[in-house]
């Protein structure tokens, strides 16, 4: 069976309640749970694009801070009906927000920012105009000022395969796929002159939030971060047959980590989880 909506993404801290500090203070997030050291935050009502804090090994070292278009799990993102309140949120949560940018996006534009969290994980925000993907957060709230996580996003080595991995053996949808260069873009993630980026978004066939995005790099200095101990690492996808669903992704050259966990391109853990009343 095809993988569904993004249950949730699992962020290994070097410090749980400092990043849960962020988070809150940042994007405004309900902290839903705590199950020992591990933290729980989403938006309160919705099921999916929830974010688990969980702790490292005390002795992890220290790791280098990412790039944007280092290899490795790498971004999140989130919608945000006011950017410039955002930004001022994130920074003063302890984060670095680069300044928002408007660029050509098909027909129309779109304005956007980066942001890098703690942990080591950036953060993707665009603003929540018209049209935006579905937002079951935003769309409760006409007063709420972001919506739950809507994406998560790897830099594999390899974008092609990480396409045959999600497409062939996930069975995701590809919506968009796109390659971007220029001013606007070299401001928007900070990217070297003349470095271009290669996007492709995939959804699950019934365009479920969150959605996964796959990134990579052109004209860049990328170092390889997938085995980072610190940061994004996971993430939970629903999906009606765990069991098929693993085997397919294997196939596509996941390697197999546990009976509903496998490691895929840059790094990805990807868990698969039956939706709520699913039987086991």
């Amino acid at each position: 069976m095809p993988l569904g909506a993004i249950v949730e993404a699992v962020i290994t801290c070097r410090n749980v309640e400092a990043s849960v500090a962020f988070h809150t203070g940042a994007f405004d997030l309900d902290v839903l749970e705590w199950n020992g050291p591990d933290a729980l935050l989403g938006v309160r009502g919705v099921e999916t694009g929830r974010i688990r804090l969980t702790p490292a090994p005390p002795d992890v070292a220290e790791a280098p801070e990412p790039r944007v278009w280092d290899i490795g799990p790498r971004l999140l993102g989130m919608y945000s009906r006011d950017l410039g309140r955002t930004t001022q949120m994130i920074d003063a949560a302890g984060g670095r927000s680069l300044p928002p940018v408007t660029y050509p996006y098909g027909s129309a534009s779109l304005t956007e920012c980066v942001a890098l969290g703690s942990d080591g994980v950036w953060w993707t925000l665009p603003h929540a105009a018209a049209g935006h993907r579905p937002s079951p957060a935003l769309e409760g709230d006409p007063e709420r000022l972001h919506g739950e996580l809507h994406t998560a996003v790897v830099v594999p080595a390899d974008h092609d395969q990480a396409l045959r991995f999600f497409v062939e053996g996930g069975g995701l949808n590809i919506l968009f796929a796109g390659e971007m260069s220029g001013e606007p873009f070299e401001r928007l993630i900070g990217m070297p002159p003349g470095a271009g980026l290669r996007l492709t978004f995939l959804v699950s066939a019934d365009h479920a939030p969150a959605r996964l995005e796959i990134m990579s790099f052109t004209g860049v200095d990328a170092v390889d971060l997938s085995d980072r101990p610190l940061g994004l690492r996971r993430v939970v996808f629903a999906v009606e047959d765990p069991a098929s669903t693993i085997a397919a992704l294997e196939a596509c050259g996941g390697v197999r980590l546990g009976e509903r966990l496998v490691r895929g391109p840059g790094g990805l853990e990807v868990e698969l989880r039956e939706p709520a009343g699913a039987a086991s």
